[in-house]
């Protein structure tokens, strides 16, 4: 990989994906001079941060050839750059690590904290004091301790390191006669955390449109930098260009914070044209198994695209953590659509995510290695496309028998025990069939009227669809009844008008769920 700091990616002569010119609107903006900036891991965040270390410095002659050489005026100013994952806060514990890491940034300007007040306030004045200019500070992955602590077992050591870093920010509060630029960046966003709840001025752009692609790869980036790298790969897989290029897009492309501005995971693309393999990069570097654990009775958050509000994209309470904001802020879901103001519709960015995630989920809820439970579901694509209809049913039936018996059970709000529903058998088919790689649709509105059925109103919802090239599998899910039940209504509601004009074999499916054998 190249180094992943701005200098040396200059010095070493590699690529660099010039996004300056969003720096420039940033130092722009007078009278906004303090930022919020939240992207998934490994999204390009740190080298944004090192970006603006280097234009803060006045390196001026690394941004040559670049957007931002002749857009401004250039001047030094003293930095504090603080990495929140470089700081060994788990060694360490994050109080010291936070006063560490400001002890020697102090003294790498030729002075040592009192620690008369906060490190962070202290450290603030006596940079000032020292240049009399104002001061930029730049935080990459400030929530990292608070996520690390969300991998416990309970959410406390979260809330311990969210209080510390509570106190630490607060040493900016009433400082803005200090600070030059402020710039901050995280995956999630803590709103009980101070720097949201005291800095008035600090401007969330997580969802500015203007700054839609200010990480990651935009198709016209990819064409432009990365020339050489897509002919290369697309000889190495026996591809045309525009067959590679739609691949790449399908694995890695489909990141969006507005709907309408789509890119390439960064990550994942730089590994894809170095190996020339299209494999499983971004997800397979750290999936949180905190967040793996909670979805496993929850899925259901993304069997479909949905909608969320803005606030989804902020967390507010680690004791009620809500699934469907961490999926949206650690890059799981994306917005794939805004239908309105501070609505949107959200889903899967691409295969990669999509696949991976719901293998994972899928591994866990039905206690398999990952591993394992990719040749299962590779076992029922090959039954599916060899038209084996029983052998689909036989190996989603050992599925079911390896799911732990409390699972079948929830609790009410009085903490009585009761059965699960059908949809959480519906769920569990539906997130099976959607990891196969084949046309899978949940939740299927039919036609509300149809003259096939004695012309009364149709309406309702098919359960599943499984395409295949010459087949179309028709579920209808029952809980504790007769599978005939099934057959029976799908028969009633004429589920097959829909499909008539796709000139291939229909078949409906009734599935019986028993609970007493499982």
């Amino acid at each position: 990989m190249v180094p992943q700091t701005f200098s040396k990616i200059i010095e070493n002569g590699a690529i660099y994906v010039d996004k300056t010119e969003y720096i420039c609107s940033l130092l722009a903006e007078k009278a906004q001079s303090s930022y919020f900036f939240s992207r998934p891991r490994r999204f390009g965040k740190s080298l944004l941060i090192s970006t603006l270390k280097s234009v803060f410095q006045g390196e001026k002659e690394l941004f040559k050839g670049l957007y931002i050489y002749d857009k401004i005026a250039w001047e030094s100013f003293p930095v504090i750059h603080l990495s929140m994952t470089d700081t060994g806060f788990e060694q360490v514990g994050l109080k010291k690590a936070l006063q560490n890491a400001c002890e020697k940034i102090a003294q790498s300007h030729g002075f040592t904290l009192k620690y008369e007040k906060s490190p962070l306030r202290e450290l603030l004045e006596g940079l000032h004091e020292k240049y009399q200019k104002q001061v930029v500070i730049l935080i990459d992955e400030y929530d990292k301790p608070i996520t690390h602590g969300l991998e416990a077992k309970d959410s406390s050591e979260a809330e311990m390191n969210r209080d510390i870093l509570k106190n630490f920010y607060s040493g900016l509060k009433d400082a803005d006669k200090y600070i030059r630029f402020l710039f901050i960046t995280g995956i999630a966003k803590f709103t009980k955390v101070s720097i949201f709840s005291e800095l008035n001025h600090l401007i969330d752009i997580t969802l500015d449109k203007r700054f839609a692609t200010l990480c990651g790869y935009t198709q016209a980036e990819l064409l432009h930098y990365f020339p050489q790298g897509i002919q290369r790969l697309a000889d190495e897989n026996g591809l045309t260009k525009d067959e590679c290029l739609a691949k790449v897009k399908d694995w890695y492309n489909g990141f969006s914070w507005d709907g309408k501005h789509f890119v390439y995971n960064p990550f994942s693309t730089l590994l894809l044209l170095n190996s020339t393999q299209f494999e499983n990069y971004w997800f397979a570097s750290g999936t949180p198994t905190f967040l793996v654990k909670m979805l496993n009775a929850d899925f259901q958050y993304i069997l479909t695209n949905m909608k969320a509000k803005s606030s989804d994209f902020d967390i507010f309470d680690l004791r009620n953590l809500s699934v469907k904001s961490l999926l949206l802020q650690t890059g799981y879901l994306t917005i794939k659509e805004k239908k309105e103001d501070k609505i949107y519709i959200v889903g899967f960015p691409n295969k990669e995510v999509q696949e991976s995630f719901n293998e994972m989920l899928l591994g866990d809820y039905f206690h398999k290695a990952p591993g394992d439970a990719g040749i299962t579901i590779y076992d029922i694509k090959e039954a599916f496309f060899a038209n084996d209809l029983p052998q689909v049913m036989r190996i989603i039936q050992t599925l079911f028998a390896d799911v732990p018996y409390h699972l079948y059970e929830k609790k009410d709000a009085q903490g009585n025990i009761k059965e699960v529903g059908e949809n959480f058998f519906h769920a569990s088919i539906y997130l099976i069939f959607n990891t196969l790689g084949v046309k899978i649709a949940s939740e299927v509105a039919l036609p509300p009227y149809s003259p096939q059925i004695g012309g009364n109103k149709g309406g309702g919802r098919i359960d599943a669809v499984v395409e295949t090239n010459e087949h179309i599998y028709i579920f209808e899910f029952k809980k504790n009844q007769k599978p005939l039940t099934a057959i029976n209504q799908m028969k009633k509601k004429n589920y097959a008008e829909k499909y008539a004009l796709h000139n291939k074999t229909i078949h409906l499916i009734g599935v019986s769920f028993s609970l007493e054998k499982r």
